[in-house]
């Protein structure tokens, strides 16, 4: 699949533990615990594959779309969306593939892209067809083709598509996914994005990056409702060695680069190689940073301007400090931001947070009892909490002695249990 630069410090949580907290005022439920039965046959087995970050995206209208794999069924894994109450499958491996073949799995990065109108994007592998993966949408039951291994390049001249992986979707439909573009004897990575029925190229590896040097690699996209795509990158030659870009219809501009002063002091060294950006124009991610007070912390890029979300040893709320934060900050249309950290001097080791106008709140940590299910045992290797209209989705996981159970929950403030 896709090639990964070393884009950011990869920090991992201590994700298990013991404690106890007050129950949340808002309603916690499951969208699905492991063992239940699963559309189409079979029981769900697992939400996470080879220690891969489980992201479940939800939407204005309370959906909430899933990767798991599948036990005693007819299909080893797929991708499902729940409808009220409801599972629904979206697909599964041996499914049939648009163009031919069957579906055979999905990806290295099994993480859908899931809009306010229900449709899903994802990338899988396909067997016995005229390609060996691609980008899918689904929708209405329907699946359709966005790209395609093997497909021309557009934008590189003699360029192949050849491997595909995590896109990303907007609500008008448009998909922004990261690309390998064989060349020759040349391997490239670069950005596509589909919109208006046609494939175009954002970026290429070796192209001239806004601050000067060449792009070397990119990090996975995100596109807003008005199309514009954000990406981490990694830049090569006498310039800033990475930073944060947009394209919104004009030159490529960066919004932040490493080297640049902080709002916290010192100077921003890495960044996330999953980034956030909701339709205002707020960019949110993780920076470890260099010659500071504190060595890491979420920040929002808007209007200009840098602002720090959280840092390391703040004071958490319910408690202690934050200690470490997940790979993978989430931001909502309207603004409020979600995150995961490890906390210090606290009786939770970990807990999802919501960053808000309003100030900052703490939603769900280990140790707290989950309704129905009992106490909170782990959040799992890389904890990452997805967010909209309110409602906060997050997965949990047992721990190496078998406390806890594994599933996919929601959290819908305002609502008591």
């Amino acid at each position: 699949m896709i090639r990964r630069l070393p884009l950011a410090a990869l920090i991992t949580l201590l994700a298990s533990g013991s404690g106890h907290a007050e129950p949340p005022p808002f309603r916690i439920r499951p969208i699905v615990l492991m063992g239940q039965p699963a559309p189409g046959g079979g029981r769900f087995e697992h939400v996470s594959v080879e220690a891969q970050p489980v992201l479940a995206p939800v939407n204005r209208r309370g959906q909430v779309a899933f990767f798991a794999t599948l036990l005693r069924g007819p299909a080893g894994e797929g991708l499902f969306v729940t409808a009220g109450d409801r599972i629904r499958k979206v697909a599964v491996d041996g499914d049939p593939a648009p163009g031919g073949g069957t579906l055979s799995g999905f990806a290295k990065h099994p993480i859908p892209s899931l809009n306010d109108a229900g449709t899903i994007a994802f990338a899988a592998a396909v067997s016995g067809g005229r390609t060996v993966e691609g980008v899918f949408v689904a929708s209405g039951g329907r699946l359709r083709t966005i790209a395609l291994a093997g497909d021309a390049a557009p934008g590189v001249p003699a360029g192949t598509l050849a491997a595909v992986d995590v896109p990303a979707l907007n609500n008008r439909g448009d998909v922004a996914f990261l690309a390998t573009v064989r060349r020759g004897r040349e391997s490239l990575e670069a950005i596509y994005v589909r919109a208006g029925g046609r494939l175009r190229k954002v970026v290429v590896q070796g192209e001239p990056a806004p601050a000067g040097g060449t792009f070397a690699g990119f990090g996975v996209p995100v596109v807003s409702d008005r199309g514009h795509v954000a990406f981490p990158a990694v830049v090569e030659g006498r310039a800033v060695p990475g930073g944060l870009f947009l394209a919104d219809g004009g030159p490529l501009r960066m919004l932040v680069g490493a080297g640049e002063p902080t709002p916290l002091g010192g100077i921003f060294a890495k960044f996330s190689e999953r980034i956030a950006l909701n339709d205002t124009g707020a960019l949110v991610f993780l920076a470890t940073l260099k010659d500071a007070p504190v060595a890491s912390g979420i920040f929002a890029a808007d209007g200009g301007r840098v602002r720090p979300v959280a840092a390391l040893g703040d004071p958490a709320p319910g408690g202690g400090v934050f200690a470490h934060f997940g790979l993978w900050p989430t931001v909502a249309a309207d603004g409020p931001i979600a995150f995961t950290a490890a906390v210090d001097r606290s009786a939770t080791t970990v807990a999802v947070f919501v960053a808000a106008p309003d100030g900052l709140r703490r939603i769900v940590g280990v140790g707290d009892d989950l309704p129905g299910v009992g106490p909170l045992a782990s959040f799992g290797l890389y904890p990452i909490a997805a967010i909209a209209a309110g409602r906060v989705t997050f997965a949990t996981a047992t721990t190496a002695t078998g406390e806890g159970v594994e599933g996919i929950f929601i959290a819908e403030p305002g609502r008591r249990p």
